[in-house]
């Protein structure tokens, strides 16, 4: 019974730990869409299943890592054909890792939210996507908790807990919302705009988280860290600014 209790106590840590910051951070993007709020059965589903897709990305991004010299061949080819300088190793991983999460998220929400009903003004894929990237950073969380559990103290995770909170599930709320803004300003778009729209903003994103993590490995003290994080705090500020735009964007006059 004390052996199940010990085992017991750091999964429910690492769920409060993991699930509560990105659940602040869900509260405050619905109430940016409090004039026209999404069914919290729906919101609900979207959050649960970006924690759920975690568990298909690991093994796509394991997946390039244990492949990562045939795509370092097949990309120095290219880099060579095109004129371009090698690329780096490191810099590739992590930029198809990146990729493979962005698309995750996207496809998870075009799946579950995009194909319902209620997906019926622009605002919705903007609050959709944050749904579903809270919820994958949130098992993220969870995920890194147990680990700094198993290995570390307290202060370790308290560190880690905040750093999360204010830098890695800023970067997924950075990078879907970009994706969900690309939706939403294409909302009344012909078919095949939408699809050039959705590409670019699936591969922009991809480039901000890459850059988001690489910049974070490079850091080598804390004010490079928080300076990195700065600059995703203040895109959060620019997408609030373009969420009132999004707000306003007229509906198609009917002929």
């Amino acid at each position: 019974m004390a052996e199940t209790i010990l085992t017991f106590k750091p999964v429910v840590i690492a769920i409060v730990g993991g699930i509560l910051p990105a659940l602040v951070w869900l509260w405050f993007w619905l109430k940016q869409d409090r004039e026209a709020p999404e069914p919290t059965g729906l919101i609900a589903l979207s959050f649960f299943a970006g924690m759920a897709i975690v568990y298909f990305v690991l093994p796509l991004q394991k997946l390039v890592l244990a492949s990562i010299s045939p795509i370092m061949d097949t990309a120095n080819t290219l880099a060579f054909k095109f004129s371009l300088p090698p690329l780096n190793e490191q810099t590739v991983q992590i930029t198809l890792w990146a990729f493979i999460e962005e698309f995750a998220k996207y496809a998870t929400v075009f799946l579950i939210a995009f194909k319902s009903n209620y997906f019926d003004e622009p605002m919705d894929a903007i609050i959709y996507l944050i749904t579903a990237a809270l919820g994958f950073a949130a098992m993220e969380n969870v995920l890194y908790i147990l680990k700094d559990l198993a290995h570390g103290g307290a202060f370790e995770i308290l560190a880690n807990g905040n750093m999360r909170f204010i830098g890695a599930t800023i970067v997924h709320i950075v990078s879907s919302a970009f994706v969900g803004i690309a939706v939403a300003f294409s909302f009344y778009a012909p078919r095949h705009i939408k699809f050039i729209t959705v590409i670019l903003g699936i591969f922009i994103a991809s480039l901000l988280h890459a850059y988001f993590n690489l910049s974070i490995i490079e850091s080598d003290g804390t004010m490079r860290t928080l300076l990195v994080f700065s600059q995703f705090w203040s895109a959060i500020i620019g997408i609030i600014v373009l969420l009132a735009f999004v707000k306003r964007l007229p509906k198609p006059i009917d002929n």
